[in-house]
């Protein structure tokens, strides 16, 4: 935050954004990293924090442009801390090449160990991206006006390895790390930048930790509006697990004006063939010819985050989990 020109807020959107002063150009930067991913796939868990931070920031309207990073590892003269040390810096490399993102600088802090254990290893990122017209490109998470179509933007939702959800519910962390390809990855970033750039769409937000359920929550809480989602049926509970918790990359939610979107097909994915004659068909025929599958889901609709028939949550009890959980533990810990 810089005084009045603090433009967007971390916490309740994708990136913070803060306007270069006396310009219509703003910063847009975010730090990312989630250390589970690292553990289990070194090198993949570097380049997915390297992309999940450019992704967010491209969700606010912004390109990336550079990283810095703060590189938190256990002792290095551990054979198998110094090995995920290097295979993480890799994966690093590898990404900040596909999505044109120099390291123009950061830190090392090693030795972050207990008698027991070193911590997760956790190369956080912090991109820095910029929006050229802050008055017109800037986007956010936030469900905007009743009947806007929600559409799901990017690779299948597979894999539960690393996920919140066995962490959470489970107690694990297991599993291979999720899936990215990372050409895949600089296709979407760019889609979904030119989407933004030409006002196609009202929202967006991207999917991380906790999966398509999780940032459908937040959301709706962020913009204190609810949504009407329906997921193709899945034939056994695990694949439904799966398709709502998934923490697979490459994916964002998106949301589109129902005045252009009203003779749009529910599903095309790279083998369309849509006429570009309507608006609907030319938004469609744009993430087609990206090579971008996206598929309809859902509306924005009344006060309750419904899925599917099968979770229906209303919008001020979500709020009220979100605001509340961090104030009530630090009660409860008080007190104990």
């Amino acid at each position: 935050m810089v005084r009045t020109n603090t433009v967007q807020r971390p916490g309740g959107s994708d990136s913070g954004v803060v306007r270069i002063k006396g310009t219509r150009k703003a910063l847009a930067m975010k730090t990312d990293c989630n250390g589970r991913y690292v553990y289990l796939n070194p090198r993949r868990g570097g380049q997915i924090a390297v992309a999940e931070s450019a992704r967010n920031v491209v969700c606010s309207g912004a390109k990336p442009l550079a990283i810095t990073n703060c590189l938190n590892f256990g002792n290095p003269y551990k054979p198998d801390v110094y090995w995920t040390f290097k295979e993480a810096l890799a994966g690093m490399g590898d990404a900040c090449r596909i999505l044109g993102t120099p390291v123009t600088g950061g830190n090392v802090s090693f030795y972050n160990e207990n008698p027991k254990a070193a911590i997760f290893p956790t190369p956080v990122i912090g991109m820095l991206g910029l929006i050229e017209d802050v008055d017109n490109h800037l986007m956010n998470p936030l469900f905007k006006e009743e009947g806007d179509i929600i559409y799901y933007l990017g690779a299948p939702r597979t894999g539960l390895g690393g996920s919140e959800y066995l962490r959470h519910i489970h107690g694990l962390t297991t599993g291979d790390a999720p899936s990215l390809d990372l050409d895949f990855e600089a296709r979407l970033q760019k889609l979904l930048l030119e989407l933004i750039q030409s006002g196609k769409i009202n929202a967006a937000h991207d999917l991380s930790d906790g999966g398509l359920v999780v940032a459908l929550a937040e959301m709706a809480i962020f913009s204190g509006k609810g949504a009407e989602v329906r997921l193709d049926a899945k034939p056994t509970h695990a694949e439904t697990i799966e398709q709502y918790y998934s923490e697979a990359q490459s994916g964002v939610i998106i949301t589109v004006p129902a005045s252009t979107q009203s003779n749009a097909p529910k599903q095309t994915g790279t083998s369309s063939a849509q006429s570009a004659s309507s608006p609907a068909n030319a938004f469609l025929q744009q993430c087609s010819d990206a090579g971008i599958p996206i598929i309809k889901i859902g509306v924005v609709k009344g006060d309750a985050l419904k899925i599917s028939d099968q979770i229906h949550i209303k919008v001020p009890d979500l709020k009220q989990v979100w605001a509340q959980t961090i104030p009530e533990a630090m009660e409860s810990t008080v007190t104990a």
